[in-house]
């Protein structure tokens, strides 16, 4: 099997094990100790990432409602080291599918390391009891003299020891922020998992993989699908914007061209979708003022930077942010990776205003997401104006 790494930097809690289990317990018997409330694994959940140490710190204000001293701190984190080590595998597995994906990577060439800001010997117990057959080429925890995730010297520090591979041919695979981070600050790919502790966002910075299936797809590089072109709507559509873009499409006679796709969700995704489309797709962002009043969906081309000063002096209003994930799926139906202006006919878009640059108005064609991440389609702007977002407000500028 071919893949385009040589190298893959993993993450271990969240990402290749569910270990949340087996910090829980061992936090709160640090707290039971000490009388304290204790925590459920949701409260867990957005505590871990950062080190043990940062977790018990948190564990112990949460519990004080106040800040520990260092010495609290420290003697806590004593008590939580010597339960967690004496039972640090009796929840801990693998995420499923995951143990064959890393022998399929080693089977195929591909060299590997852990890179956790979980204490050393914690991260080499757990690589080694279940993923006893893969030579990683490090495997690094917390370490004293040693700085966390996101710094970079722990690329740097793999990077090593692997010799001989180019940044561009190495990834970091995991699932927070501060994986993303990681990768970035040292000039590697990243992958972003979305079975892990924290709920991962699609971005232009990394790639998502929702489950191990995805992810295997993304790390032995099958080539980005895009459908022939076609012209009915979908069989079975996936969520009530999509079913409402073809009813609409039905009922105003609007020709228009489809293709199926893997999650387009990058720019070079776009790329690939644009080609075999024969336009290229547009970019489309939702946007708030300070106050959460006032919505707008902006259209604009692939290629043209968002610059918020033009946009918010072009239509005489405040300055305005990206809007909550949240809003733009009860305003638009539309979840984030597939904001569209054919949202423009769901029933609580009318509280958002449409704004379409010149050079989208302009052009005879264009192409978006059809509400979903994995379906654009192509269409006449002309229909797009005067048919399908008909009696609608629309701010050219």
């Amino acid at each position: 099997m071919n893949t385009p790494y040589r190298l893959i930097l993993f993450d271990l809690d969240g990402t290749l094990l569910d270990t949340l289990e087996d910090l829980a317990a061992a936090v709160n018997h640090a707290l039971s100790l000490r009388g304290l409330p204790l925590h459920s694994l949701q409260d867990y959940r957005a505590m871990v990432g950062h080190g043990v140490r940062n977790l018990v710190q948190k564990a112990l204000e949460k519990s004080l409602a106040s800040a520990p001293d260092d010495t609290a701190i420290d003697a806590a984190l004593a008590d939580f080291k010597a339960h967690y080590t004496a039972n640090i595998d009796v929840h801990t597995h693998p995420y499923p599918g995951m143990q064959e994906l890393l022998q399929d990577l080693h089977a195929a060439g591909v060299r590997m390391a852990v890179a956790s800001n979980k204490f050393q010997a914690g991260t080499e117990k757990l690589v080694r009891e279940f993923f006893p057959g893969i030579p990683f080429v490090a495997i690094l925890g917390n370490r004293e003299g040693y700085p966390l995730k996101p710094d970079p010297e722990i690329v740097a520090e793999v990077l090593d020891a692997a010799g001989g591979i180019a940044r561009e041919e190495a990834v970091m695979v995991g699932d927070s922020r501060t994986d993303m981070l990681t990768a970035a600050n040292g000039g590697i790919g990243a992958i972003a998992v979305g079975w892990g502790y924290r709920t991962m966002e699609p971005s232009e910075s990394y790639r998502l993989a929702g489950s191990v299936t995805e992810l295997r797809t993304l790390l032995f590089g099958r080539p980005f699908y895009v459908s022939e072109p076609m012209s009915t709507p979908p069989s079975s559509p996936s969520t009530p914007l999509q079913k409402l873009v073809y009813e609409t499409f039905a009922r105003m006679d609007i020709p228009f061209t489809r293709v199926d796709t893997d999650p387009g969700i990058t720019m070079e995704d776009c790329a690939h979708i644009s080609g075999r489309i024969g336009v290229d797709i547009v970019k489309t962002v939702f946007l708030c003022n300070r106050q959460q009043t006032a919505f707008y969906l902006y259209v604009m081309p692939a290629g043209k930077p968002f610059v918020t000063r033009d946009f918010c002096t072009a239509l005489g209003i405040p300055r305005v942010s990206f809007a909550s994930a949240d809003k733009l799926l009860e305003l638009t139906g539309a979840a984030p990776g597939a904001t569209t202006v054919l949202s423009g006919v769901f029933p609580a878009a009318s509280e958002v205003h449409l704004v379409i640059d010149r050079a989208v108005a302009d052009a005879p064609e264009f192409a978006c997401t059809d509400g979903t991440p994995t379906c654009f389609v192509r269409l006449s702007t002309r229909d797009l104006l005067e048919k399908y977002l008909r009696g609608l407000e629309i701010a050219v500028i």
